[in-house]
């Protein structure tokens, strides 16, 4: 009884300290308002298909949802898979400083429109707006890294198929959110997706380096 206790309380200990590890997100996020800035050389990238994207305030539920989701799914992955957190938690990171080197190079702006404060929906679309300033969309971080999510959870043989099935459900909702909401522009979002799959491959593809050298070193 007593070896089983002292079992789940380093397992308790070794997730605590994993998960600490979480606060290099919001260390790296520090310098977003920095950059989300007007600047004269601004691009705006709009396309035909954003036309018919019509404003919905409605979908800033899934937007700002976005906290929560990025927060338990890495909580998930650092519980029950180790080896998919880390790397998870590394793209993240990763994917954040390269979407501020575009956005500092190639800065872009995003036309909001006039909203109405009518219900608690308009409000929150009003709060998202009075937080965030509408440059520096192309990447959208927020599909960005729901995309890294999606990808680095499917990837787990740890996480059952509703858990699974769940990313990509929700991953549709906040893409199709940015856009919903006039935070991005159609182009940000694939350019996003873009960025999540080559960061994916190139990590399982480091991290299967890495594992493959420590196993020779072993020998």
């Amino acid at each position: 009884m007593q070896r089983e206790w002292e079992e789940s309380d380093y397992q308790i200990r070794n997730i605590i300290k994993k998960g600490i590890l979480m606060a290099t997100i919001p260390v790296t996020s520090i310098l977003y308002p920095t950059l989300n800035v007007y600047r004269e050389d601004i691009n705006v990238m709009k396309m035909p298909i954003d036309n018919i994207i019509s404003f919905n305030k409605y979908f800033v539920i899934p937007y700002v949802g976005w906290y929560a989701y990025i927060f338990f799914f890495l909580l998930l992955l650092c519980i029950l898979d180790s080896d998919e957190y880390f790397k998870l938690l590394i793209t993240l990171n990763v994917g954040i400083l390269i979407c501020y080197v575009i956005y500092y190079f190639y800065p872009t702006y995003v036309a909001r429109p006039i909203i109405e404060d009518k219900d608690i929906f308009s409000r929150l679309v009003l709060w998202v707006y009075g937080r965030d300033n509408p440059y520096n969309c192309m990447p959208s971080i927020h599909v960005l890294n729901s995309m890294l999510v999606l990808l680095f959870v499917n990837n787990s043989s740890k996480i059952s198929s509703s858990f699974k099935m769940t990313t990509d459900i929700i991953t549709i909702l906040i893409s199709l959110s940015t856009m919903f909401i006039k935070q991005h522009y159609f182009i940000d979002v694939i350019v996003s997706i873009g960025l999540s799959l080559s960061l994916f491959y190139s990590m399982n593809w480091i991290w299967k380096l890495i594992k493959d050298k420590r196993k020779k070193a072993k020998i």
